[in-house]
């Protein structure tokens, strides 16, 4: 009958580094085969028995190790997918908390291209349109001279024709500023939430190994 263990997933995540490094301390330093040559054997080794104990031992160690390794992660990884833990007021399984921490930067790459553009283009507009200010200013001095230029700004004909004609505007079918704010505020409270509450239930959250 095999033994069973119960254990937090924090005690068996830290369990899971330890076996990591045992693992490849084990296989680095294994002996699985040797040499004889005459009556002598490999060195380091006293007798063919001795190399042969050392090499079932070495190879036994390696694949208990392997094993429990694999044993511990099956059950971290079925209580991932079955937990559920709310971030940032969203429900989601431990797994999916995880695999978000590493999607994110998808988002993270989105929301820098949306902010660069949008600040781009706002940029743009408003320069042109200063310089339509000006070139404007400049028509209708040419029109009706210094002093008749005041009174001919009245005339919203004239203004509203050269506007029509020169004056930029964004074309922002997205609504791209609340955009910004709103993905910018989802990547915000998660990543604020989402290491606390992992670390919360694998304290919390008990598996048998």
């Amino acid at each position: 009958m095999t033994n069973t263990t119960e254990m937090t997933v924090a005690r068996a995540l830290s369990e899971l580094k330890l076996l990591d490094s045992k693992i490849h301390r084990t296989i680095n330093g294994a002996t699985f085969i040797g040499a004889e040559v005459g009556k002598k054997v490999s060195a380091g080794f006293k007798s063919v028995e001795e190399i042969a104990n050392r090499a079932k031992s070495d190879y036994q160690s390696s694949q208990d190790l392997i094993k429990r390794r694999n044993v511990i992660k099956s059950a971290i990884v079925v209580s991932n997918a079955q937990t559920k833990v709310n971030v940032a007021g969203v429900e989601m399984s431990v797994a999916e908390a995880i695999e978000r921490k590493t999607s994110i930067e998808y988002d993270k790459t989105l929301l820098n291209k949306m902010k660069r553009v949008y600040a781009e283009y706002v940029q743009a507009v408003d320069r042109t349109n200063e310089d339509m200010k000006e070139r404007l200013d400049k028509h209708l001095e040419t029109l009706f001279g210094k002093e008749g230029k005041a009174s001919a700004q009245a005339n919203e004909d004239i203004v509203k024709a050269f506007k029509a004609d020169n004056e930029a505007k964004l074309v922002d079918p997205l609504d791209l500023k609340d955009k910004i704010e709103k993905l910018e505020a989802e990547i915000e409270d998660f990543e604020s939430e989402v290491d606390f509450t992992l670390s919360e239930v694998n304290v919390l959250t008990r598996i048998t190994v």
